[in-house]
């Protein structure tokens, strides 16, 4: 294809379809944030220098690992999801005569567009604000006081969330080259998931990594070593939630179908429709769970695994504090804002399919609060299986400080972290709730003629 008409099918497509990119861009928009924070404090920290300088690059560097596993598991999910959802125009491109291989380079172009301009976007919109966020997180942080942060690092920001966007849908964008015409005749047909050759190999390091942590921390008897094992307990969770994002495909579906087999069919029907809904469209549903996996990991293990280490100090007469409020915003605040978005931006740019399910359910003679039900089941289902997966790693960072304190304080029962990841787990809920029955309630007031004739 010449270079003009391949630039005109790349902007054209977007802008004809805006409701599909709109996720891809607002996730990118949401990781240039987060990440801009992070940078800023690698930047001030060589700035600084000295001790002040040391305890800022410890600090980015936790808040780095935990903004480097929310990106590749949100950013790189809602990318793939936006090209899976467009297997007919793929198809289409080709029946007009645009070659396989072309089509791959037309899918990557669009996502770097749309990327570039959600996270150039946001780089430049936070800028002005970092400085007013750092000297909030960083208030009451022994050594911190008093530090400004400065602004910086808004390239390698914005590279790296393109190097996301891209490495998350080379995949969808290889099936999308190998998209047949006949997919114009019939409903799309859900991308089998798998998982590949590099999905495996970063699941391996991980868990590597987790196990060398873990093997890391025994033994820990003093009240110095006990308090500098923080910083590794922080980052299990994170690591053991990326482990199950990476390998989703495998587990995503196979704890979706156990625990909800427990509900049987005859129940209630609604029940039945959302299940096989969910389980059907398996893409969608990792898309969906993978940051609230992240969600819940973060937040259960990072009290279960702080939570931990206080009782044990307290225990040995060393007063310690909890985890205060500007601590969690700093280390946690963005991860889970991205994962919030993420999770609410896969089920609007699903929302095309919705509407067709939902004009099918009402084809076929289902009521429109049946369909209201399903809507909210779904809902349902997907933070269920989230939550249930997220508990491994905040029982894996339980597991780890109990080990941790051992030595120590004999039989000290590790904090559970449950709290915390029960208000993670509702406010998903809601989030999840509102994403996807007020879309259903508006798809409900069209005509199913209408929304089924456009197909």
């Amino acid at each position: 294809m010449r270079a003009r008409a391949t630039a005109r099918l790349v902007v054209g497509d977007v802008l004809a379809d805006p409701r599909t990119w709109t996720g891809t861009a607002v996730v990118a928009a949401t990781a240039a944030a987060v990440g801009s924070l992070a940078a800023a404090l690698v930047v001030t920290a060589g700035r600084v220098g000295g001790t002040r300088g040391l305890g800022l690059y410890a600090l980015s560097g936790t808040v780095l690992a935990f903004t480097l596993v929310a990106g590749v598991a949100v950013v790189g999910s809602v990318a793939a999801l936006t090209v899976e959802l467009q297997q007919r125009s793929h198809a289409s491109w080709q029946l007009v005569g645009v070659p396989p291989a072309a089509v791959r380079v037309i899918v990557l172009a669009q996502l770097l567009l749309v990327g570039a301009a959600g996270a150039g976007v946001a780089v430049v919109g936070v800028r002005p604000l970092v400085p007013a966020v750092g000297r909030w997180v960083l208030a009451g942080t022994s050594g911190l006081d008093g530090v400004r942060l400065q602004g910086g690092g808004s390239g390698w920001v914005v590279a790296g969330v393109l190097l996301v966007v891209v490495a998350g849908a080379w995949r969808s964008a290889g099936v999308a080259s190998r998209a047949e015409g006949l997919h114009l005749l019939r409903a799309p047909v859900p991308v089998p998931v798998r998982v590949g050759p590099l999905r495996w190999a970063a699941a391996a390091v991980l868990v590597l990594v987790v196990v060398s942590v873990v093997a890391s921390l025994g033994g820990r008897r003093s009240v110095e070593e006990l308090a500098a094992a923080q910083s590794a307990l922080l980052l299990l969770s994170p690591l053991t939630a990326g482990v199950l994002v990476l390998l989703s495909p495998l587990v995503t579906v196979p704890v979706l179908a156990a625990w909800t087999s427990l509900v049987p069919a005859r129940a209630s029907a609604s029940w039945h429709l959302a299940r096989a809904a969910v389980a059907h469209a398996a893409g969608r549903s990792t898309a969906v769970s993978a940051p609230l996996v992240l969600a819940v990991a973060l937040t259960g293990g990072l009290f279960a695994g702080s939570g931990t280490l206080r009782d044990a100090l307290s225990s040995l007469g060393v007063p310690a504090t909890a985890v205060s409020a500007r601590s969690v915003v700093l280390v946690l605040g963005g991860p889970l804002l991205l994962a919030a978005v993420g999770a609410a931006a896969t089920v609007f740019v699903a929302g095309r399919t919705r509407d067709r399910e939902a004009a099918l359910l009402l084809a076929a003679g289902a009521t429109p609060a049946a369909v209201l039900l399903a809507a909210a089941w779904e809902a349902l289902i997907h933070v269920v299986t989230a939550t249930v997966l997220g508990l491994v790693g905040v029982f894996t960072t339980a597991a780890a400080a109990a080990w941790t304190v051992s030595a120590a304080v004999p039989l000290r029962p590790p904090a559970t972290g449950l709290p915390a990841t029960l208000v993670t787990a509702g406010a998903a809920l809601v989030l999840l709730l509102a994403a996807t029955v007020l879309p259903t309630a508006v798809a409900l007031r069209r005509d199913p003629a209408r929304v089924l004739a456009a197909e």
